[in-house]
């Protein structure tokens, strides 16, 4: 097993990546954006940021900057926060209930009504999407739970799903709506006759996709049979983020799109975001209210204008990122088993396929170490990350995914997101510069030589 160095990039395959979109810059503008919320609501912005914008400093800099001012605005805002304003008459409340429902006050009359800044904040993000409306609410699986609640589903209906799914989004729809009487349908939605014979023999009030399995399998669905035979789909999302574009995948009256908010657009509070058009996004909307659901005024004051309106450019940076860890860890270590969205979605030419091959392939990477007779793969797994992570001064083991650096955890017997006992390494490539990325596949790849080299044999 030999470990290699990436040498020259020229006509290495990461150099195939093209202009990769710049980290920095997208950072410098996030920070020009969050300047110009600063002075939108009457206030200065940290000098610090100000300097963060102007002066070449670098990455890790510029990042600390941003975030710290972003957390100065939030806790400014939040400081400052009431759940429902008080007025001097009935004609002064119901005129400006109006005007937060169009999004022209920053107030909130009852905050888990109506707040003029989630309305605000709604529809940056439906025009930053493609949407026609955006439905803020607490949590990724609220925005799950909220988008099938106002599906119109009835007991004894059924829901399509694929067969191997997110482990909460099937945890959702075996222990609250199976026992409610809503039959869920597995089928392997990657193949297209699976699919099509599923629908027809069936017949389900309703699908629920996934465009890339968050899971060593990276599965990608087929979508075409669900739009011919106008199947109503829940699209979560998640795993792909905003790289994925409705108007070239799906959209309208029968399709709603959820996500889980602290993925990509914030690292900073929890958020569900629902996308959506006409009657089936009103009733989300409505369905929210009603559950409680919608996203509260403390945390929407964590939600930044600039990371709403720039949510593919950051994709687009974490897309390149990944594809350049991919290549370095590749050529560094052949002997590592590599998968991510792009994976999942070769050889094939239907729609989902298409936009994860055309750059909606998302931060993650999964890594399998090669077996080692007579030693436990758990152990292998988490000794490699644990020293990939030891050799850095920055935290790197974390849940989650879609964190600005790049960080990693392993997964084994816990069952967590995987079949029990299934080991393998997950890492959330971040939005560094390319050279910094470089290191840390080269770093993961020598770990993993240590912790095979080093294992009885």
């Amino acid at each position: 097993m030999t470990l290699r160095a990436p040498g020259d990039r020229t006509g290495s395959p990461s150099s195939a990546v093209g202009a990769a979109p710049d980290g920095r810059r997208y950072l410098d503008a996030l920070a020009a954006e969050l300047a110009a919320e600063y002075h939108d609501l009457g206030m200065s912005p940290p000098a610090r940021l100000l300097r963060a914008v102007h002066d070449p400093v670098e990455f890790g800099d510029a990042f600390a900057a941003y975030e710290a001012a972003s957390s100065e605005l939030a806790a400014e805002l939040g400081a400052e926060f009431i759940p429902a304003r008080a007025y001097r008459s009935m004609e002064e409340f119901w005129r400006d209930a109006d005007a937060q429902a169009a999004g022209e006050s920053l107030n909130a009359y009852w905050d888990s009504y109506e707040n003029g800044h989630r309305r605000q904040a709604e529809r940056v993000l439906a025009e930053a999407f493609g949407a026609e409306q955006v439905v803020l609410v607490n949590a990724g699986m609220s925005a799950l739970d909220v988008a099938l609640r106002c599906s119109g589903l009835t007991p004894g209906q059924r829901i399509l799903a694929h067969d191997r799914m997110y482990f909460e989004s099937r945890d959702l729809l075996d222990e609250l709506y199976a026992p409610w009487g809503v039959r869920v349908v597995r089928v392997d939605m990657r193949d297209h006759v699976a699919v099509t014979e599923a629908v027809r023999a069936h017949r389900p009030a309703l699908a629920l996709v996934e465009p890339a399995l968050n899971g060593p399998g990276c599965d990608v669905p087929v979508i075409e049979p669900l739009m011919e035979l106008r199947v109503r789909t829940v699209i979560d999302v998640s795993a792909l983020g905003h790289g994925l574009s409705p108007g070239e995948l799906a959209g309208g009256s029968d399709v709603l799109y959820v996500e889980s908010g602290m993925k990509y657009l914030t690292r900073s509070a929890g958020v569900g975001v629902i996308y959506g058009w006409s009657a089936w996004a009103d009733a989300a909307r409505q369905c929210a209210r009603q559950t409680g659901q919608q996203l509260q005024g403390r945390a929407l004051h964590w939600l930044r204008r600039g990371e709403m309106r720039t949510c593919r450019e950051r994709l687009a940076v974490h897309s390149a990122r990944r594809r350049g860890f991919v290549a370095t860890l590749g050529a560094a270590m052949p002997d590592l088993w590599i998968s991510d969205a792009r994976t999942g979605a070769a050889d094939r030419d239907d729609a989902v396929a298409r936009a994860v091959r055309d750059g909606a392939d998302g931060c993650m990477v999964f890594v399998r170490l090669p077996e080692v007779p007579g030693t436990d793969p758990e152990d292998l797994h988490r000794t490699t990350v644990a020293r990939w992570a030891a050799d850095d001064e920055i935290p790197r083991v974390r849940a989650g995914f879609g964190w600005t650096r790049t960080t990693g955890r392993a997964y084994g017997r816990d069952a967590l997101n995987s079949a029990p006992a299934e080991c393998f390494i997950r890492i959330s490539v971040g939005i560094e510069p390319q050279q910094e990325i470089d290191v840390l596949a080269l770093r993961l790849a020598r770990a993993a030589e240590q912790t095979i080299g080093e294992a009885p044999t």
